[in-house]
């Protein structure tokens, strides 16, 4: 025991009389230890001494060094400290390195802090992370730099098409699902506004994209650009888009969407490209535009086997004749994006006494300026593809109800031929020849035009000189409809639907009480 203390007595004894060279002057041992007391404050800089050799200071809790300069300063000096060091309003304790009026702290901004920091000060410097492979030169890669005011770049900010931030797990094994990045906040944190990612794209450039995702290589069942997925919100929207159309020439789309063409496949593969669905609950709409839509070709489900209670369309005239068609203008409207041009088709509510399941009720959601629901604004909407079956049904209708009308005319038209042979005959000779000879005294009646006709129709006549004539109208069973007085010699009468009615007409040519000419027309 003896021998181990008297060994040990002498190895101290060695180290505290042992020199160190720094430089061309031998420096000894003792140089390097505190000289009296040691402040760990720097309010004022630390006047320490310097004698061709590194000073260094200790003291319980505190190292410093001074490299450059003759205190301890934040101006032109350059120093360190690890520890418990006093900054004036701070006590911090760890790691400064401080060059000429910029430094970097880690360590606790105060002692009482309960997170650690990384620190850099000085205005207009950046905090850079830089890969080497080399222990012996400063030549590095830089692959993140955060900026004083806030901002943080991923890769090397003034390289050209470089990718900013990438993650790459394709050496994950075993994984049967992916994924790349995942950003999510904690459910028990809320705010008024959160947003886990957002892009800014200022930089000016022929095309800027905010957001580029592509799939190209590589097999897979489905690929799928973006996915979302929303629930438990009082108002979900799944992609909102807002352009404003600055005047420039180029088009202006809010969503765009385009899907290859498949010449080459004889039946292609079901594809759209834009694909909407909802369910077929009240107000639950698979698109919904505010506005013109303009398409270049459309197709409507209506196939046989989809459909049940098939029945034919009967007696629809009846209906028809209960709508009224009109023209309107709409009235000016801050929730609906309305056409200012003149318009022609129904009142919903007209139409829903006569088809209520052609009209349904639209209850649109009232928003503000910051796309809170504020209220209700309701209206009703009109089926018009609906009807194309009724007018249709209309049509046959029409046309059944005027071949039956046309076939009773030409039997009465028959009849009326056969007591005009009789009238001949009781008549005599100077009758005879007024009925048979009406063209070649001057009389003359031409076939109204159109016939058919829904509003009005011409009649072209030539009446002798100074002879008074007119053209009178009865329906098909004789009853008088109206008398039109024909002044001119030659001239048109015109005729209104509105004046006579609907259905199947004889107009007659009249003179001094005798029939010249008669002719038939249709008014649907």
């Amino acid at each position: 025991m003896k021998k181990i203390t008297l060994i040990l007595a002498l190895l101290f004894s060695a180290i505290s009389f042992a020199q160190i060279s720094v430089g061309p002057v031998p420096v000894p041992i003792s140089q390097n230890q505190s000289f009296g007391s040691v402040s760990s404050s720097i309010f004022t800089p630390i006047p320490q001494q310097f004698s061709g050799g590194e000073i260094f200071r200790f003291r319980p809790g505190l190292v410093t060094q001074l490299d450059k300069g003759n205190a301890f300063d934040f101006n032109n000096s350059r120093w360190f400290s690890i520890g418990k060091l006093k900054t004036g309003t701070q006590t911090v304790f760890g790691l400064r390195f401080q060059l000429p009026n910029t430094a970097i702290t880690m360590g606790y901004q105060d002692i009482a802090d309960l997170n650690p920091r990384i620190q850099w000060v000085g205005s207009g410097t950046d905090l850079e992370f830089r890969a080497a492979n080399s222990f012996t030169s400063t030549n590095s890669k830089l692959v993140a730099t955060m900026t004083n005011d806030g901002r943080t770049y991923f890769g090397d900010p003034l390289a050209a098409f470089d990718t900013k931030v990438s993650i790459d797990y394709t050496e994950v094994s075993g994984a049967s699902s992916r994924v790349g990045l995942t950003l999510e906040s904690d459910a028990s944190q809320n705010g008024v506004f959160t947003t886990a990612i957002r892009s800014v794209n200022n930089a000016g450039g022929f095309i800027k994209t905010g957001l580029d995702i592509e799939s190209t290589t590589g097999s897979s069942f489905e690929n799928t650009g973006i996915n979302i997925r929303l629930n438990g919100g009082t108002q979900n929207t799944g992609v909102r888009a807002f352009v404003t159309d600055n005047g420039s020439d180029g088009p202006t789309y809010g969503v765009f969407g385009s899907i290859a063409s498949t010449a080459d496949v004889a039946v292609p593969a079901f594809g759209a490209a834009i694909y909407g669905t909802s369910s077929t609950d009240p107000n639950r709409f698979a698109g919904y535009f505010n506005g013109n839509v303009f398409v270049t070709g459309t197709f409507t489900v209506s196939d046989k086997k989809l459909k049940d209670n098939i029945k034919n369309e009967e007696n629809v005239l009846d209906k028809l004749a209960q709508l009224d068609a009109v023209t309107y203008t709409f009235k000016p409207n801050d929730q609906l994006n309305l056409p200012s041009e003149l318009q022609h088709g129904f009142l919903a509510q007209n139409l829903e006494e006569v088809f209520p399941e052609l009209v349904t009720t639209i209850n649109k959601p009232i928003l503000d300026k910051e796309n809170k629901q504020t209220g209700i604004y309701e209206y009703k909407a009109v089926n018009y593809t609906g009807l194309i079956s009724v007018l249709t049904s209309s049509l046959q209708e029409l046309n059944e109800k005027a071949t039956a009308s046309i076939d009773e005319l030409n039997e009465k038209v028959a009849s009326l031929e056969s007591q005009l042979e009789e009238l001949r005959g009781e008549a005599g000779s100077s009758k005879e020849n007024k009925l048979d000879n009406a063209g070649e005294v001057g009389f003359s009646m031409e076939q109204n035009r159109p016939n058919p006709f829904t509003d009005q129709t011409v009649v072209n006549y030539t009446l002798p000189s100074n002879t008074k004539a007119t053209i009178a109208v009865v329906d098909l069973s004789g009853k008088f409809i109206k008398e039109y007085n024909l002044s001119n010699q030659k001239g048109q009468l015109t005729i209104n639907s509105s004046d006579i009615g609907k259905g199947i007409f004889i107009y007659t040519l009249i003179s001094d009480n005798e029939v010249m000419i008669s002719k038939k027309m249709i008014v649907r």
